[in-house]
């Protein structure tokens, strides 16, 4: 027994810890497959998972597609006054699987499958049955499930339009007044499908904490003009949700150098010269996931984005002075004491670093590519939605989007950038 012991200790000795990168949900040459109703479709959460994938990993590849359809439900009910019967992910869930022979698929329902009532349980049984069914058929087809709690039902920006619980009928066009009690209900029991062969990101409660810190300085803050669809930053935090549950690497880069030795501690950093307390040197650094310039301007802060998901450091020890001017090139960025290039100074602040300028471009690219694939996918797959905005071909589309796609991994190419620290007043 002894020696047993004493075996297992020398093998966990040996064996190191898993890095971030290892840990990460997803593997090299992996598809997935979103699957949602009208937030889905817009697709904006999808393309800021896209952009962080190429960004974090420039020598991966994963396929991103994203088949959401508007108005679509798992448990294939409408109210009275929808002004068609809503679509059902059931009708078309064969073929998706089938074309797209997805590795993961994702799905993101619940918001409609209330169809905008007071809680019932008939209704709820039809919801855990739909989802049920659309779980075992992925599982089937060879696939991953992770399944994303609905975004809530936000009352506050649509309040003339509510009605009481005695109402005779409800829409989405006059919801009830409690409808984010139907779906913290159906989310709390999405949770519960944890460890049973299925991720979980809680959207639904990473927007709702999100919404009750930022009423605290601001009681009209929304995510939604109607309650129902979110806007860029709703979008991101689903992303976010979606990110902590694929345990997502936080660190994009970073470079440690200790002014007194003149020596890099830290990243690829070469050409590291000290000139009067100064320092200058190249560092060979990877992009930061790019941040959307339509998210709120306090997103990021509130919601540590910089810290949980796109950590960019620079971190100077022992620097002689007291405050200094940071440089890229000829380009002055920013003026920084001694204490905080010994905690770290955060990179994504300054818009003007030329990765940062690179990343946003980036951005761009993969949101164009992200829609124009979207909508040639879904029109492939084929639906049954009037109304639906049609996509080019598919083969047309990969075409284009091959394009697209050399273009942002040439972006997204690890790069050297020059960088000074001049000591203010020297």
């Amino acid at each position: 027994m002894v020696r047993f012991l004493l075996a297992s200790l020398t093998l966990a000795a040996a064996t190191p810890a898993l890095r971030a990168e290892d840990r990460f949900f997803l593997r090299d040459g992996q598809r997935v497959v979103f699957l949602g109703d009208s937030n889905t479709f817009a697709g904006h959460y999808i393309a800021y998972l896209d952009a962080y994938l190429f960004t974090r990993f420039p020598d991966r590849k994963f396929d991103l597609i994203n088949l959401g359809l508007p108005s679509e439900t798992a448990c294939g009910l409408s109210e009275p006054d929808h002004p068609y019967p809503r679509p059902d992910v059931h009708e078309r869930i064969d073929r998706a699987l089938t074309k797209t022979k997805p590795d993961v698929v994702v799905l993101c329902y619940g918001m409609n499958d209330g169809i905008y009532y007071p809680f019932s349980e008939e209704r709820f049984k039809r919801y855990q049955d739909g989802m049920r069914d659309v779980i075992e058929r992925v599982k089937k087809a060879g696939a991953k499930v992770v399944v994303v709690t609905p975004p809530p039902f936000d009352p506050a920006p649509v309040k003339d339009k509510l009605l009481p619980k005695t109402a005779d009928k409800f829409s989405w066009m006059r919801p009830y007044e409690g409808y984010d009690d139907v779906l913290q209900r159906y989310s709390d029991w999405l949770l519960t499908l944890r460890g049973k062969g299925v991720t979980v990101a809680d959207a639904h409660g990473a927007i709702l904490h999100h919404l009750a810190e930022a009423r605290k300085a601001d009681p009209k803050y929304s995510l939604s003009g109607d309650g129902v669809h979110v806007n860029p930053s709703g979008h991101w935090l689903i992303a976010q949700a979606i990110l902590q549950s694929w345990d997502a690497p936080a660190d994009v880069d970073a470079a440690a150098i200790d002014a007194k030795l003149g020596k890099a501690m830290a990243g690829e950093v070469s050409e590291l010269t000290t000139d009067n307390g100064g320092l200058r040197f190249t560092w060979r650094t990877r992009l930061p996931m790019p941040c959307d310039p339509a998210w709120n301007d306090r997103l990021a802060e509130t919601e540590k984005v910089a810290y949980r998901f796109n950590r960019y450091q620079l971190t100077v020890k022992d620097a002689p002075h007291e405050k200094y001017e940071l440089w890229e090139g000829e380009r002055k960025l920013a003026e920084v004491s001694r204490e905080e290039l010994a905690a770290g100074v955060d990179l994504t602040h300054y818009k003007e670093l030329s990765t940062n300028v690179r990343a946003a471009e980036l951005g761009k690219w993969v949101a164009k590519r992200e829609q124009l694939l979207a909508l040639a996918w879904l029109t492939d797959v084929g639906h049954k939605r009037p109304g639906t905005p049609k996509g080019i071909l598919l083969a047309d589309a990969m075409k284009r989007t091959a394009e697209l796609e050399a273009k942002i991994r040439k972006l997204a190419e690890p790069t050297k950038i020059a960088l000074r620290l001049v000591p203010v007043g020297k």
